[in-house]
């Protein structure tokens, strides 16, 4: 080969890098927006699926496309494109994501059991952004069918707060007398929800149910490592401290814990000026669920009552309520 095949090849070489270097540039980040919006409109459900994933790892900066995301939510008949539609939604923005809950939340009571199961899906892939469906998934949990309750207890999980009302209703569907609801609560609590005290002698009781697969489900709840933790707390403390990478996993848990996460205060408040308005709202849910233990977060919340997303100001202003409102609840007063 000579020098001049050499430098051409070279050359060849060189051009072939830059190239791929420009489509790569063009094709990641917030470059990749509007090629990823355009490819929401694709015939083929597995595109529009893919879009819509990586349009949720983009976040806050896809926000151009919203609208689009929405009507896939909204719209689309396949409804794994639809649920990772809205999925991508409560990345990027949750007052798109609550649309597309206050869309769903009239089919729970929809004569076809289709579209009740479809607004199961729908809401539990909103996660803990459709907080405000929990009492209707909660009714939901009667439902006649079998698989709707199934569904709804999935919902629940995904939710998984307010704590106080999602756990004691998948406590109660873990005595539903279909065995796949049965399976469903009690997944949430082996592999989702961290157990209270109230959920053990529920559990312990399962471990001697006569299907087998749910009294081995039982006691994988039991030995959960949500429960083998002394301080459940630290752990997402430290998850927080390390990164933003599970951010969103980590703030959802310590909401479940509610006030034994008093410990995770001075780690919550900076992340009330987060970039990603789910990282805010749940950081106002965190600090809500401890209640008064986190009163050193009131003057971090009462600015971010001036937060540019309306979900956010709501879930502030909740806290803010949740800390600094004595309790009011009536008293009885024994008998003289």
């Amino acid at each position: 080969m000579t020098r001049k095949h050499i430098w051409l090849n070279l050359g060849g070489l060189i051009a072939l890098i830059g190239l791929l270097g420009l489509f790569y540039w063009t094709s990641t980040g917030t470059r990749a927006v509007p090629a990823l919006t355009e490819s929401l409109k694709e015939k083929d459900s597995k595109v529009r699926v893919a879009a819509a994933q990586a349009l949720a790892e983009i976040g806050p900066a896809a926000n151009a496309a919203v609208p689009a995301l929405l009507d896939q939510a909204l719209h689309d008949p396949v409804l794994y494109a639809g649920t990772t539609a809205a999925g991508a939604l409560r990345t990027i923005d949750l007052v798109a994501a609550r649309k597309v809950m206050t869309a769903y939340l009239p089919a729970l009571n929809d004569a076809d059991v289709q579209a009740r199961r479809k607004a199961c899906a729908m809401l539990g892939s909103l996660g803990p952004v459709a907080k405000p469906a929990a009492p209707a998934l909660i009714v939901a949990l009667s439902d006649v069918d079998a698989t709707i309750r199934m569904h709804a207890v999935g919902a629940l999980g995904e939710i998984g707060i307010p704590a106080s009302l999602v756990i004691p209703a998948l406590t109660k569907a873990l005595h539903d007398k279909a065995q796949p609801v049965r399976h469903r609560a009690l997944s949430q609590f082996a592999f989702s929800i961290p157990p209270t005290e109230s959920v053990l002698p529920h559990l312990k009781e399962l471990t001697e149910d006569r299907d087998l697969s749910v009294a081995i489900l039982a006691k994988s709840a039991l030995n959960s490592p949500h429960r083998q933790t002394k301080d459940r707390a630290s752990v997402y403390v430290t998850t927080l401290q390390m990164g933003r990478g599970a951010n969103d996993y980590a703030l959802h848990k310590l909401a479940q814990l509610g006030p034994e996460a008093a410990g995770a205060v001075p780690v919550v408040i900076p992340i009330l000026k987060d970039g990603r308005p789910l990282h805010r709202y749940l950081a106002a849910e965190v600090l809500g669920a401890i209640g008064p233990g986190a009163k050193d977060a009131v003057p971090a919340l009462t600015a971010a009552l001036q937060d540019e997303d309306a979900v956010v100001r709501e879930s502030v202003a909740e806290a803010l309520r949740a800390i600094t409102t004595a309790d009011t609840s009536p008293r009885t007063t024994a008998p003289k």
